[in-house]
């Protein structure tokens, strides 16, 4: 069971043997860490000095019992003594490429904090003191749920492997809001193509030009296709294939490989999406060319602003994940089945009524609303 350690003293002669007294315990704990895995024993007295001979009198048969028993590779053979190994190890265990994606985004905002943290003093306080430092930063808890979310998936994974003998108490972060995407109307979408094609017939080089080109065409495709930022990013030219519907109009079906929810095999996007794959397509570019081959963050920000859509009426700022929102409620106005967008798009039909759909309007298909009349 987790505990709180109010005192901790290291042995004099055995460094790496130590002992904890707990919370509403008198006896002293002798802990170490030996052959990948932590052992502890109580030394049924509440006198540090008896504590201390008792406990290295149990290190030494542990020594001993462990060389005896042990073979020449131990079960772990990496040290796992910070949170830091910990996540090594942990890393190396995940297959899934979308896994580790996330694993090292979520790593490169906690590493600073918690990398030097000794593996066996993870406690409740520990994690209050992330929480003060993350939120001195004015970060939701949305995001400090994410970060919260990978180190309880770590020390899960320690569990697992006999590294640590149980996953510590790990304190709330507080009340999660909802908080959904604020996506453009179709004439904000309209508004933005049009400042785009003008920008790119007013870039003062081709440079510019080819990267203004760049950013339109990511706009269009996330769009038309309602999928992740990171899922286009990653696309590559042979993930995906132009096919017709019922009635002969164009579609582009993609293999989404590199996602947060897993692979998802024939994503259908409409045909703005087909007209960005096919201008793009050259006779020079091979199956595992990538479609996008540069980040748009700056360049799409910058449209943005010359659009006067940087901020939502109530100063929520927007980002390219803002058109993966339009995409959906596009199709949602358009009467889709809301089962297959969930589908198509890979998420749940809770999160669009929850982050997607949340700001549609009765206005904003009066002729639906009214045809029964």
């Amino acid at each position: 069971m987790p505990f709180a350690v109010i005192e901790k003293h290291i042995h004099p002669k055995q460094p790496r043997l130590s002992l904890l007294l707990r919370t509403g315990q008198q006896n002293w704990l002798a802990r170490t860490y030996l052959n990948g895995k932590l052992h502890y024993k109580s030394t049924g007295t509440p006198v540090l000095k008896t504590a201390l001979r008792l406990a290295e009198e149990w290190y030494v048969a542990l020594l001993r019992t462990g060389q005896q028993s042990t073979s020449s590779r131990p079960k772990h053979p990496r040290q796992v003594a910070t949170i830091g190994d910990a996540y090594e190890h942990y890393a190396a265990s995940l297959t899934k490429p979308s896994k580790q994606l996330t694993a090292k985004h979520e790593w490169g905002v906690c590493k600073e904090y918690w990398a030097s943290i000794p593996l066996d003093e993870v406690s409740p306080r520990v994690f209050k003191d992330f929480y003060a430092k993350r939120r001195a930063k004015k970060i939701s808890n949305h995001t400090l749920h994410k970060n919260t979310t990978l180190i309880r998936q770590v020390l899960k994974h320690c569990a697992e492997e006999e590294i640590i003998s149980a996953v510590p108490f790990i304190p709330r972060v507080g009340t999660i809001t909802h908080n959904p995407r604020k996506w453009l109307t179709l004439e904000e979408w309209q508004h933005l193509q049009k400042v785009s094609r003008q920008r790119i017939k007013n870039a003062k080089n081709i440079r510019t030009k080819r990267q203004r080109q760049d950013t339109h065409d990511f706009a269009v495709f996330l769009v038309h296709s309602m999928m992740r930022v990171d899922e286009v990013r990653h696309l590559t030219f042979g993930d995906c294939r132009v096919s017709k519907n019922s009635k002969g109009v164009p579609i582009l079906l993609v293999n989404v490989r590199v996602s947060k929810t897993g692979q998802r095999p024939n994503v259908v996007c409409l045909k703005g999406a087909v007209s960005v794959y096919q201008r793009r397509l050259t006779k020079d570019n091979t199956p595992t060319d990538q479609i996008f081959q540069h980040s748009h963050i700056g360049t799409f920000r910058e449209l943005l602003k010359a659009a006067n859509l940087y901020e939502d009426e109530n100063g929520n700022r927007r980002n390219a994940k803002s058109l993966r929102a339009t995409g959906i409620s596009f199709r949602i106005l358009n009467g889709a089945n809301l089962m297959l967008v969930a589908k198509n798009s890979g998420t749940s039909v809770l999160s669009i009524q929850n982050f997607y759909a949340k700001y549609l309007r009765p206005t904003d298909d009066i002729d639906e609303l009214t045809k029964m009349a």
